[in-house]
């Protein structure tokens, strides 16, 4: 014998069905968050990855390490940053300039922007920088050749060289020093940022905090 339903049983199955449906509905809502959210980390990452690809591309030496050196007042007066560089091509460093942020503990920062020293090339001046070849097996870094050659290319490491006084400053322990490279021809751009030791030897270098 076939039972009818009563109204009770219809209403019990309808509120079932609907709860079902608002789960489903809820899932599909959960599922939708997490695809969108794993999207806009990926395109995030994909973003950071160009941006790294285009540092290369632009052509932007790397900076490796800073050191400064004590002078007799027991400041530090010159600053040498090591630089190398990861790319197919060299950058020219008479396309380099260099922007020198220096802030005495206690003191008003002083900046100063510095370009390659041409006569002589290690010397560094109040408005140059000098730069000496480290490593160089491919002789890309040649100022004396025919013609003269000012490349950092990937198997060359240089040290480059920042007078001070061309801040018109000193760093006393506890400073801090900002360097950004930007290279005119292609608009790379490097930043780095340095704390001095909290305290100095009585002479020589130190290396600087990064």
């Amino acid at each position: 014998m076939r039972r009818k339903m009563r109204k009770e049983d219809i209403g019990a199955i309808g509120i079932g069905t609907l709860i079902v449906f608002i789960a489903l509905i809820l899932v599909a809502a959960i599922a939708a968050a997490v695809i969108i959210g794993t999207a806009e980390d990926l395109e995030e990452r994909g973003q950071e990855a160009a941006g790294d690809a285009k540092n290369v591309v632009k052509q932007t030496p790397r900076i490796l390490r800073a050191e400064g050196e004590v002078a007799t007042s027991g400041n530090i007066d010159n600053v040498d940053i090591y630089l190398d560089y990861i790319g197919s091509e060299g950058v020219d460093m008479r396309n380099v300039v260099l922007h020198v942020i220096a802030t005495p503990n206690g003191g008003t920062a002083a900046r100063a922007d510095l370009t390659q020293n041409l006569n002589p090339t290690t010397t560094a001046t109040a408005t140059t920088f000098g730069t000496t070849e480290i490593v160089d097996p491919l002789n890309h870094w040649d100022p004396a050749g025919t013609p003269p050659r000012y490349i950092l290319g990937e198997t060359t490491q240089l040290r480059v060289r920042i007078s001070l006084s061309s801040a018109a400053t000193v760093l006393p322990p506890d400073s801090s020093l900002r360097i950004e490279i930007t290279t005119t021809d292609s608009g790379g751009r490097t930043i780095d940022e340095w704390e001095t030791p909290s305290a100095y030897p009585s002479g020589g270098w130190v290396l600087l905090e990064d």
